[in-house]
């Protein structure tokens, strides 16, 4: 705060009798701003002297100000030559001339010598250049010759013309940016030579595997940026526009499931920003690309950036403060690769550790960071909030935000170019991709699975192999090939040392898997999975919880919240089968009790031959008779052997056993005795029965499809019909008491003329249920019902144009309460 003497001037008005008033504040020293001058009193008179003498302070102000902020630069470069091992003498007086700095470079190992003249210009612009660098030019030339100097650089806070920049270059003298001469500090040719050639041609370190370019496909992704939603169909595109954005402070953190191809959009982005630098010299920023899997454990940021200069860049001068002075001014892009695969022994306290260490680069004003990692890496969301935003830690030690980025799984569209680009690269392959794309589709999980990059690449490597040996392309096959290879890739690929044998993962994971198929647990959260590890394999404590941390992130697990769940039901389902079959072959049910399997767990068991233990699953549904409480055991048998073998197994007396869940769907079940038999929630849904055959059953929650004609009105159109029977359909089920009781799905075929036949999928419970819930629908609905199969056989000799076969069916789902 400024201060002074205030002083009241007194002077006489020419041609008049008044006096004029100026007051004053004299400063002893210059004033501090632009505010303290503006401190005058105002002036009734004299408005001209008081407007120069203000603006003749304000120009001496702003003269002072800018010598200083001259100055500042002028110490900054200097500090940048020294840095780069010269030798800096500031204010020279050179040829009757006064020179910014005159810097002198040792030769090594000579006593040569190289000394340049600079001058350094900090301006928004530049003004008369041309004439500036002529006068500099001809300093230059009477120093040569003096042997005084022998190159000369004008560095500048902003970029000169192209015109300025070659008569600079004419004249033989250096036009240089402070970022472009920060540049120079390290040399990264060789090191985005080899970026760029990684991505476009195929590695000796990776022989046999064609170079990630030659069939990358575009991921996309979606943002919530200041809490607004974005998608983006091409990740890259996103990325380029936060590169380009200087009001964005926040860095990015990418997130994707497993497989969902992260590290290939890292050395997508990195081969880019590489090939554009080299081939145009262009501003964009060099790409610096660290795989965090080599640094497993705590991260030590100094060592690591020496190390990468010296062993990938072949750097003379591996120092980091180098590489943070090239950081600082905003020269890189630095992507982080795989935050969560640093996972060996990693805690909390070393994963804020790890995050402080990459702050001290992240946190500059003017850099630009991505660090990708798997989502669930973090063991809760609010870890994963407080690792993305420091300031909702109560002592906040880091400052770079992130803000997330989430990779979306690939659509029909990006799966079907990817197979054009990567089918014709695979060395066994003999059929066009389409025939690949056809077999994947055949499979619905397999489908589902493609979504994600790494899985598809995958499956497209092992199916031309297994397709050459006839080996039968089943889910079992593929799976059991992908847990395999994907541990095998983690430890060899990417120099994984995991604390947990591949053996013990994967009982782990089944034991999880069987749990969460029966609903037990629905998830497992960390401090549960802490507890599991510690049950299971009673680590040391101290290295539990790294364990833990280990398993949860490299076991085909996805974090939602709090939660862990699996990537993909179909790995659970396949996980649950291997553990049933396990037991059928070892005759020692656990799992195949406690789970009602379903249809995707029985073609895994069919697939994987459980029909030599046909003998086994007999015996175990004749156990149920003497050992009525063995949940769904005797059910999952039924389900098997009527898979395996429907025509032997309809033969089957299964007089008082317990089929509790079987499904027994379209069975024909004409031949077979159940008397006695409890049918508890057992699916009989287009079923072919005799009354003699289910009157003596306990049903209880028994799925059982009815089937009654109805009349519905005419209809121009075909949709017209459409709309018009499921309105009538709706009105006739309505005013039915036993169907609002008992409905649990009606259809209709498409009609023909005006009449249409009725599907009802009916709950029944009790002996003798099935006649008495028939009987019932014929009183209330004043027709004939069908729901035995001879019944049926009549109705569908009386209409059989109702029963063809390419009869389209109408499903009315969520037709009635119940």
């Amino acid at each position: 705060m400024s201060f002074g003497l205030k002083v009241v001037y007194t002077f006489p008005v020419r041609n008049s009798y008044s006096f004029g008033l100026i007051l004053l504040r004299c400063f002893p020293s210059e004033p501090n701003d632009t505010s303290d001058i503006l401190r005058l009193a105002p002036v009734t008179q004299m408005p001209n002297e008081r407007t120069k003498m203000i603006s003749r302070l304000i120009s001496k102000r702003r003269g002072k100000e800018a010598v200083e902020k001259g100055r500042d630069f002028e110490l900054t470069v200097a500090k940048l030559y020294r840095m780069l091992g010269g030798e800096v003498i500031h204010g020279i007086q050179l040829a009757n001339k006064k020179i910014d700095m005159l810097v002198t470079f040792r030769v090594p190992g000579s006593l040569t010598a190289h000394r340049v003249i600079v001058e350094c210009k900090d301006e928004h612009s530049a003004v008369d250049a041309n004439q500036r660098v002529m006068q500099f030019h001809g300093l230059l030339n009477v120093l040569r010759k003096s042997g005084e100097a022998d190159s000369a650089e004008i560095i500048t806070r902003v970029p000169w013309s192209d015109a300025a920049r070659g008569f600079a270059y004419e004249s033989g003298i250096s036009l240089l940016t402070y970022e472009e001469k920060v540049a120079q500090l390290l040399d990264f040719s060789t090191y985005l030579v080899h970026l760029r050639d990684k991505f476009e041609t195929q590695q000796n370190s990776q022989a046999g595997e064609p170079a990630l370019g030659s069939y990358y496909v575009d991921l996309s992704g979606e943002s919530f940026a200041k809490g607004i939603h974005k998608t983006f169909s091409v990740v890259d595109a996103y990325i380029d526009q936060w590169l380009r954005d200087t009001d964005t402070k926040a860095q990015l953190a990418i997130f994707g499931e497993y497989g969902a191809g992260k590290t290939s959009l890292c050395q997508k982005i990195a081969h880019d920003l590489a090939a554009a630098r080299l081939g145009t010299g262009s501003s964009k920023r060099i790409p610096i690309l660290f795989n965090l899997r080599d640094f497993i454990g705590k991260v030590e940021i100094e060592p690591m950036i020496a190390s990468f200069l010296d062993r990938e860049c072949e750097a003379p001068n591996p120092r980091y403060d180098l590489f943070k002075m090239m950081n600082d001014a905003g020269l890189f892009l630095i992507l982080f690769d795989g935050f969560d695969e640093m996972a060996v022994k990693v805690d909390s306290d070393v994963l804020e550790l790890n995050l402080m260490e990459i702050d001290k680069l992240a946190a500059a004003p003017n850099s630009k960071v991505i660090l990708t990692s798997r989502p669930e890496y973090f063991v809760s969301s609010n870890e994963e909030r407080r690792a993305l935003n420091p300031s909702l830690n109560v002592f906040r030690t880091r400052g770079a935000e992130y803000e997330p980025v989430r990779i979306l799984p690939w659509e029909e569209s990006q799966i079907d170019r990817f197979l054009e680009r990567r089918v014709p690269l695979v060395p066994s392959v003999k059929e066009d991709w389409t025939y690949y794309r056809d077999q994947i589709r055949r499979i619905p999980a397999l489908a589902d699975l493609s979504q994600r990059p790494v899985l598809l690449d995958m499956i497209v490597r092992t199916l031309p192999e297994m397709i050459e040996k006839s080996t039968s392309i089943n889910l079992p096959n593929l799976y059991k090939t992908y847990l395999s290879q994907e541990i095998r890739r983690q430890k060899i690929s990417k120099k994984r040392a995991f604390l947990l044998t591949e053996g013990v993962r994967l009982s782990l994971l089944k034991k999880l898997a069987v749990d969460v198929y029966c609903g037990s647990v629905p998830s497992i959260t960390f401090i549960e999975a802490l507890a599991r590890l510690e049950q299971e394999i009673a680590p040391a404590r101290s290295e539990l919880e790294a364990f833990t941390r280990e398993f949860l992130t490299n076991s085909f697990l996805i974090r939602t919240g709090e939660e862990y769940r699996f990537s993909h039901k179909s790995i659970l389902e396949y996980l649950v089968t291997e553990a049933c079959n396990e037991e059928i072959n070892s005759n020692a049910p656990d799992a195949f009790r406690q789970c009602r399997i379903n249809a995707v767990i029985v073609e895994f068991l069919i697939a994987l031959e459980v029909a030599k233990q046909k003998g086994t699953l007999s015996k175990w549904i004749e156990s149920t008779v003497k050992e009525p409480d063995t949940k769904y055991m005797g059910g999952n048998a039924a389900t098997l052997l009527y898979a395996i073998d429907k025509r032997k197994f309809a033969q089957a007396d299964l007089s008082g056993t317990t089929l509790t869940g079987a499904n027994l769907s379209f069975a024909d079940l004409r031949e077979m005795t159940l008397n006695e038999t409890s049918l508890e929630d057992v699916n009989l849904v287009g079923a072919r029965f005799l009354e003699h055959n289910l009157a003596h059953a306990i049903c209880l929650n028994t799925m059982v499809s009815f089937y009654l004609t109805q009349k519905i009105k005419p209809s121009i159109s075909s949709i017209g019909k459409e709309i018009v029977a499921a309105r009538d359909i709706r009105v006739m089920l309505s005013r039915c008491p036993v169907v609002r009781k008992r409905l649990i799905r009606a259809s209709f075929n498409f009609p023909f003329k005006h009449e249409t036949l009725v599907t009802l999928e009916m709950n029944v419970s009790g002996k003798g249920g099935i006649s008495s819930i028939r009987q019932d629908l014929q009183n209330e609905l004043s027709t004939s019902v069908a729901v035995y199969a001879d019944e049926y056989d009549e109705l569908m000799k009386a209409k059989p144009h109702l029963f063809r076969p390419e009869t389209q069916s109408v499903i009315l789902p969520g037709l009635l309460p119940r």
